[in-house]
């Protein structure tokens, strides 16, 4: 078992305020959150559909959950964003994985060739930071923020 962990990038803070309560009322509550960061640095791949000033967080929640959970969670993730879009654009992108003290996994609808794993029909498990004896080892496919964040997952998972 592992927590649910879910990344949030947006560039309004009343919508992350409305998403937020969206997601506590489905998976309960918050047992810790990181300070947002300055997206926009890593990436300019999301401004063309969710505008410049782009902020990421990542929050961790008490639930409990296996990796095959993930499939259903992204599926009601996906129908948050939607909710929020606004002329078929979305204000919000949410990425559910889960966090355990051995790895953080995420859960997409694009598939990879050797290093994501199916678990549904739609959605895949992807392994982007492994945690070993107190380091974090990451990969050739870790997005580039993650990489440059790596160390706040050590002390998100012990929460």
């Amino acid at each position: 078992m592992a927590k649910l962990i879910i990344a949030v990038m947006y560039r309004k803070k009343e919508i992350y305020s409305g998403c937020k309560e969206d997601l506590i009322n489905k998976f309960g509550p918050i047992a810790k959150e990181s300070k947002p960061y300055n997206f926009d640095k890593f990436t300019s791949y999301y401004a063309k559909e969710m505008g410049k000033g782009l902020v990421k967080r990542f929050v961790v929640f008490k639930k409990l959950i296996k990796k095959e959970d993930l499939a259903n969670i992204k599926l009601f993730t996906a129908e948050i964003e939607e909710r929020y879009s606004k002329n078929n654009k979305r204000q919000i992108n949410l990425d559910p994985g889960c966090l355990s003290k051995t790895a953080l996994v995420l859960a997409s609808f694009k598939s990879g060739t050797n290093y994501k794993e199916k678990i549904s029909d739609k959605v895949y498990a992807h392994k982007v930071l492994e945690f070993k004896k107190g380091k974090v080892i990451t990969f050739w496919h870790t997005f580039p923020d993650y990489r440059e964040k790596k160390r706040i997952f050590l002390g998100l998972c012990y929460c």
